[in-house]
């Protein structure tokens, strides 16, 4: 009798039911999960920087313009009841505001917050793994005996 895949496969079935669909269920859920998380990570790589639209969301702008929720919601001086679902538009026609005003606002503040992390950037030390700097020559270093 030829040995295959196949074959074991019909004598796993055979034998252990229970396993076997068990074992075929996970790798359903593995493959699709697998799917939806490469589809998410494709499309965010695509919709980076989004020019702000009515039809947008608070966190939806947040993941677009990588910036944490709240700088928007702070822009936008919403109440800090919890995430808000409305669109934009909703939000601009709710206070009669226009909607370039609300954007303009809401990109004034991610360029505060992106020059904000820009400059503390350069203040971080480097992390503990990174190569040490070399001293200059004709410099000792300070765990160096002088001579």
């Amino acid at each position: 009798m030829a040995a295959g895949p196949v074959v074991t496969l019909k004598k796993l079935w055979r034998h252990n039911r229970w396993l076997t669909l068990s074992f075929l269920v996970t790798l359903t859920l593995a493959l699709v999960f697998t799917i939806r998380a490469g589809v998410f990570f494709v499309y965010w790589q695509q919709h980076q920087d989004e020019p702000i639209e009515g039809w947008m969301t608070v966190r939806y702008i947040a993941h677009s313009y990588r910036v944490n929720p709240e700088i928007i919601h702070d822009a936008l001086e919403l109440p800090k009841t919890g995430p808000d679902r409305r669109p934009l538009i909703k939000i601009a026609r709710d206070r009669g505001q226009p909607l370039d005003e609300l954007t303009s606002g809401i990109i004034e503040a991610i360029r505060k917050d992106r020059a904000y992390r820009r400059s503390i950037d350069g203040m971080q030390p480097p992390p503990p793994w990174a190569p040490k700097a070399a001293p200059a020559p004709g410099v000792s270093s300070p765990a160096s005996p002088q001579p």
